[in-house]
């Protein structure tokens, strides 16, 4: 049951035949697509296997469409961060915000992940991504999906847009917006949307937005790019409030967005016939359930006047500091019996990962921050970069995150399961296991079909389970 106010609006601003289609799209279920995004710093698009898997996301090289009785959150390949389940429209405003290695992004309104991940992979672990959630438990969850897929160059906040504005002024290179809204491109996936709706929400998320807008602005550097997205129809929260921001921001434009796959353009005529940024505002993006196979979303990017400059090498806040000699040596320890080495420095796993950038401790935790990563000081961190593991007294316990941060070849002892497999199951139950014919002793990366998973400690034949208690899966 739709709501009737949200259904009046909808008629006023369609066209009869238009109208008539979009309603219809909310009773056929053949219309509600699922999709998912190959993490592609574990797996090639060509190189998974997964049954179910269908054509691909027009606007996202690596989503792919699935069939609605294939259950992939299920499969072992999800617990080893080989793919994220994401909403097909909700992939498209990273395509827009077109990340690159090596730059500065802050997604500001990230959880439960999604943008943020495929921001991630999009950058391949150069330059660094603050993903940031006010909500903490929401924090927390994105905090696991950023872990899951290996992602090792993001810093995870719970911060407010403001206090984020006073520390990053003019510092980010690229911001993704996405924006709490009212949520009405989820009616049809979410029935909880639409008890949620009211007019007096959508007016607030307005109010929201803008002051959303309006922070991560100040946090963009001059030649920057913010795209600022909603999974709303409501204009007040679309062309509305991009009206309200580059009216009052002469140096920001909206640049022209390539249409994709049935997307169309913006509608300034939903807020007014003459407004003067009219046809600036059309270069917006609307995604329409009964023109696409998705849900709907709007999208606008935001170019801010002027050039990107030179690196200057500012850290906001200042940088991180490394950890005390002896704790780097404790970890060193565990690294030249635990971890291969690509050459004679040791410091570069065979796979890539980077131990000569700064190691720092957080309370008794060890992280590999990226390169300028700032200064922890004063920030509500939950993630500051790599989790590598724990300090315990004069030992060293690897992370999850490290495990899932690796690749085969970065570890001296694994031990390979198939993903069809009873023992794969057993092992994300937490269940030991024996490995008679196996006499290596120590940590042993454990894998399924080739793809990290986990840790467990290998001795006298027997797997110590590590992987997580709060991970593990009842099959």
């Amino acid at each position: 049951m739709l709501p009737e106010l949200f259904v009046e609006r909808m008629k006023n601003l369609l066209p009869e035949d238009e109208f008539k289609a979009f309603m219809e799209s909310f009773g056929d279920t053949d219309t509600r697509y699922h999709a998912l995004r190959i993490n592609t710093l574990k797996v090639d698009n060509h190189e998974l296997r997964l049954e179910g898997l269908k054509e691909q996301v027009p606007w996202e090289e690596t989503g792919f469409y699935y069939d609605e009785d294939a259950t992939p959150g299920k499969h072992p390949y999800h617990e080893a961060g080989l793919y994220y389940i994401q909403e097909p429209s909700a992939m498209a405003p990273v395509h827009y915000l077109d990340p690159q290695p090596g730059e500065r992004i802050l997604d500001l309104c990230a959880a439960p992940g999604g943008k943020s991940t495929q921001i991630a992979v999009k950058m391949r672990g150069e330059g660094i991504l603050i993903s940031n959630e006010i909500n903490r438990d929401r924090a927390k969850i994105l905090s696991l999906n950023v872990e899951r897929l290996g992602i090792t160059n993001c810093m995870v906040l719970n911060e407010s847009p403001e206090s984020l504005s006073d520390r990053f002024g003019g510092y980010f290179d690229k911001i993704l917006v996405d924006a709490p809204c009212s949520g009405e491109g989820m009616f049809r996936k979410n029935e909880i949307a639409t008890t949620e709706w009211s007019p007096e929400n959508v007016e607030n998320c307005a109010a929201r937005q803008k002051d959303i807008l309006e922070h991560a602005s100040r946090m963009l550097a001059p030649g920057g790019t913010i795209v600022y997205s909603t999974c709303t129809f409501a204009p007040l929260e679309n062309e509305e409030s991009i009206y309200g921001f580059v009216s009052s921001h002469p140096d920001f434009h909206v640049q022209k967005a390539p249409l994709i796959g049935g997307m169309e353009n913006a509608r300034p005529e939903f807020i007014s016939d003459e407004c003067k940024e009219a046809d600036e505002i059309r270069n917006a993006v609307r995604l329409w359930p009964h023109k696409l196979h998705g849900e709907g979303h709007f999208m606008c990017v935001l170019k801010r006047d002027g050039e990107i400059g030179k690196r200057d090498g500012f850290v906001p806040g200042g940088r991180i500091l490394p950890a005390k000699k002896d704790i780097q040596n404790v970890f060193n320890s565990f690294a030249k019996e635990t971890l291969a080495f690509a050459d004679s420095s040791e410091h570069i796993t065979k796979s890539g990962i980077d131990l000569g950038k700064t190691i720092f401790q957080f309370g008794d935790q060890l992280y590999l921050a990226p390169n300028d990563m700032p200064s922890t000081n004063g920030l509500k961190v939950l993630r500051p970069g790599l989790h590598l593991g724990t300090i315990k007294k004069d030992r060293f316990e690897p992370s999850h995150a490290l495990a899932l941060a690796m690749k085969v070849d970065d570890a001296l002892i694994s031990v390979d399961f198939r993903s069809d497999s009873q023992e794969i199951r057993q092992y994300l139950n937490g269940q030991t296991l024996r490995c008679p014919d196996n006499k290596d002793k120590g940590w042993t990366l454990i894998t399924v079909d080739g793809y990290s998973i986990g840790w467990a400690k290998l001795a006298g034949g027997m797997l110590k389970n590590h992987y997580p208690k709060g991970l593990r899966i009842n099959y």
